[in-house]
Order: C-alpha cells, then sequence, then structure tokens
C-alpha cells in the first residue's frame, strides 16, 4: 500500500465499527468526582480493549492515586508504535466527562449513544469521544503499514481533564511521559468547518466573593445588612473594573479580549420575606497571557474592600483556581506544518492558526515546554444539552490524521491526490 487514498479508504471501511465502538463507550458514565461521579476507571477498562483492538501491542495503564474516588485510582491509558527514533507523535484525548444536567432536558438520553439524521448523541460525544475516535482509528489505519515509522507513534486517553487535569496530563507529564522534542496534538477544540487550528490559551482565574451582612426580617431592613444587596452591586462593580482595567486586544484569540463573567451564585435564605445575611458568587475569569493572573486578583480584592468600607459588610475573596498560560507553540513548527498541510489536503481549506479562552490539555504541554496543536471539526456541543458530533467529522478527521501521520513518519513514501504529498 503505497497511496494515500488506500488508507482513506481503509479510515472510511472503519465508519460503522467507529460508530459502534462510540456507543458502546458513551453508555459508560466517566464522571469525576467534582461532576458528581466515581472517576474513569470502568471506561479506561473499555479502551484499554480498544486501543488493544486497534493493533498496538505496547499499551500501558498510568494510575493517579485519588482517594475521592472508590476505586482510589484515575487511569490513562498510553498505547505506541514504535518508531526509528524516540522522538514521538502523540494524540491526546480525555476519556471523562461533565454531568448530563437535567436528563429530562434531552431530546435523547444522555448515555444512550443515539444516532439521528448523522449524528451521534449523547454525553461526552463531542467533548472528548470524536477525538478518542478519531485519533484510534487514524492510528489503526496506519499500524497496517508494516514499514516502521520514522517517529514513535502513540495515543494518550487520559482522566481528569474536565476538572484541571491533576489526576490525567499533569500527572503523566510529572512522570515524564512526554519529551521537549515530541509532537503533540490535541483534538479538543474545534470549528464547523476545521478551519483553526488552537496554539495559544488564556490563562484561566476562578474567583469566589463571600459577602457578609446582617440577617434580619425584610420588613425592617435598616436592622440589617443585606449581603445580596452589596453582593449584586460588588459584582457589577467588579466585572466593570476588571474589564476596563484588563482592556488590552491580542487579534490572535478568539475572541481578542480578557473576560471578567459572573457566573455560579450560591443559594441563599429559603424564604421571602428574609433578608440574607450572606451572598456568594463565582466570576470566570479567562486573562490574555500578556497579563500576570496575580494582578488581576489583587485587583478585585482592591474593589471588594472599598465596598467593605463604603457598606460596613465583610468581603472575602478567594482566588480558587489560577492556571497561567503557557507561551503559544510556533506556526512554524513541524507538528503545525504538517497538521495545516493535511487539513488542505484532506479539507481543501486553508487552516489559520489562533488563541482561545477554553482551557485543553495542550496548556500543561506548553507549560512544561513543549509545543502542542489542537485541532478537530465540530459544532462546538460541548457541555451542551443534547451533545452531538457529526459522525462524517469523526470519519473526515481520522482522514486528516491519518495524511499527517503519513507526511511525518513516512516522508515521500506516499504518493496521493493532493499536490503536496
Amino acid at each position: 500500500m503505497n497511496q494515500l487514498e488506500d488508507l482513506l479508504s481503509t479510515v472510511e471501511n472503519y465508519r460503522d465499527e467507529m460508530i459502534e465502538e462510540m456507543k458502546t463507550m458513551l453508555r459508560i458514565p466517566a464522571m469525576g468526582p467534582e461532576n458528581g461521579g466515581e472517576g474513569e476507571l470502568e471506561r479506561s477498562k473499555f479502551i484499554e480493549g480498544l486501543v488493544r483492538r486497534c493493533g498496538f501491542q505496547e499499551v500501558e495503564v498510568y494510575n493517579s492515586p485519588d482517594d475521592r474516588v472508590e476505586s482510589k485510582i484515575r487511569p490513562s491509558v498510553i498505547a505506541k508504535r514504535k518508531g526509528r527514533s524516540d522522538r514521538t507523535i502523540w494524540f491526546v484525548s480525555h476519556m471523562d466527562t461533565v454531568s448530563p444536567g437535567d436528563v429530562k432536558a434531552w431530546s435523547h438520553p444522555p448515555f444512550d449513544g443515539t444516532v439521528v439524521d448523522g449524528k451521534l448523541y449523547g454525553r461526552g460525544s463531542e467533548d472528548n469521544g470524536q477525538a478518542i475516535m478519531s485519533t484510534l482509528f487514524a492510528l489503526k489505519a496506519a499500524l497496517t503499514i508494516e514499514e516502521e515509522p520514522e517517529y514513535t507513534i502513540a495515543a494518550a486517553i487520559v482522566a481528569d481533564e474536565e476538572a484541571g487535569s491533576e489526576h490525567g496530563v499533569r500527572f503523566l507529564i510529572e512522570k515524564g511521559l512526554f519529551n521537549k522534542n515530541d509532537i503533540i496534538y490535541v483534538p479538543d477544540f474545534g470549528v464547523t468547518d476545521g478551519s483553526i487550528i488552537e496554539m495559544a490559551e488564556k490563562s484561566i482565574i476562578w474567583l469566589k466573593f463571600i459577602i457578609r451582612g446582617k440577617q434580619v426580617h425584610a420588613s425592617a431592613p435598616m436592622m440589617g445588612l443585606n449581603a445580596l444587596r452589596v453582593g449584586s452591586q460588588l459584582l457589577v462593580s467588579v466585572s466593570d473594573h476588571l474589564y476596563g482595567k484588563f482592556s488590552m486586544a491580542d487579534p490572535m484569540f478568539v475572541p481578542p479580549i480578557s473576560t471578567f463573567e459572573p457566573t455560579k451564585r450560591l443559594a441563599n435564605v429559603e424564604n421571602v420575606n428574609t433578608v440574607p445575611g450572606e451572598d456568594v458568587f463565582y466570576m470566570d475569569v479567562r486573562l490574555l497571557p500578556q497579563y500576570d493572573p496575580q494582578e488581576c486578583v489583587d485587583a478585585a480584592k482592591r474593589v471588594a474592600a472599598i465596598y467593605e468600607e463604603r457598606t460596613g459588610a465583610t468581603i472575602d475573596v478567594i482566588a480558587e483556581r489560577i492556571d497561567q498560560a503557557g507561551n503559544a507553540s510556533p506556526e512554524d513548527d513541524a507538528g503545525a506544518i504538517a497538521l495545516r498541510k493535511a487539513i488542505r489536503c484532506i479539507r481543501g481549506i486553508e487552516p489559520t492558526m489562533a488563541g482561545i479562552g477554553g482551557q485543553t490539555c495542550a496548556n500543561w504541554f506548553r507549560l512544561s515546554g513543549i509545543d502542542a496543536y489542537v485541532w478537530e471539526t465540530c459544532d462546538e456541543m460541548a457541555h451542551q444539552v443534547d451533545e452531538y458530533v457529526r459522525i462524517d467529522n469523526m470519519v473526515n478527521d481520522a482522514k486528516v490524521y491519518v495524511a499527517l501521520l503519513t507526511d511525518l513518519c513516512y516522508p515521500g513514501k506516499f504518493k496521493g491526490s493532493c499536490p503536496e504529498y
């Protein structure tokens, strides 16, 4: 087999198998404790079997200890095919999901894997099941090539991405699994036409505001201090102040500015005729990497101090999460060039390089000095009710990865209709 079209046909012939494997996987919940689940153990067993069915002989499971789940472990599955060089081309996807939320709001059961009109529905279908299937079946096709690849080829299907990756990619990086010159692909962000490759991410800050006043009967509010009123005013002021202070724009990012959005608010009093004595709300910050996250936290605390002095309330500002952004991955790296070339060949489009506000596993690689590139084709249904993937996207993304692998691992060996191959 020395025609690229033959490998692409092989991938196309996997279509029904990909659908069935995806449906089976989605029926195995894999939510971490932060999402009300018991972790990824059962799904990891399925995935370990899947990578072996795809033809990998070298398969390992790395277990990160976690006393919060019944099994006490958070497993990640690693599969490799050795090449002539130890330099490795990695495809990194994650097996954990967020919770389905209100199951009654779904048109199709979130843990069923329903196929309707070319779409496969289920919690975790896009985030990140599509990546698992498209990369593993691309690698399955590549494993049919008898010649030894130039580089080692590997897949990492990891735990705990949805809650910060402490028990997933960060655990594996600390174990020394990845090298500085490896090429890392993370299919965990995309747009509907596959035209954007993510090369950078913003810093993430989660701020918690606790406002304490004095609870009283609502008929005599002057006898107390309404924490909800103070908190509501503070919420708007902090957001407006941060948007004004950290107003730099960077056209590389989508959106090009930092964002400071109030999100979660905790319930307070149970009855209408009580003035609440405590108000707790959260803010999600996505900060351009040009800024120091600690400066943002300090700015929020200064606004809170003004409200303390003005109202008499006690206000605590807690940074529950600060994830510093790593350096942007270069556009002229071999990994970036090969991915753009494969997208042009298979998709017929010229992709652009951009940064995003969301966080993927790629950021942890960049923080450790390893470049990583994020790409897939999707309708951006992650975390939504009726999450789905288009089956055509799942299959065609696999074709892009096959074209990429032949270019990097078998340079000049595979002819095709694309002029660059």
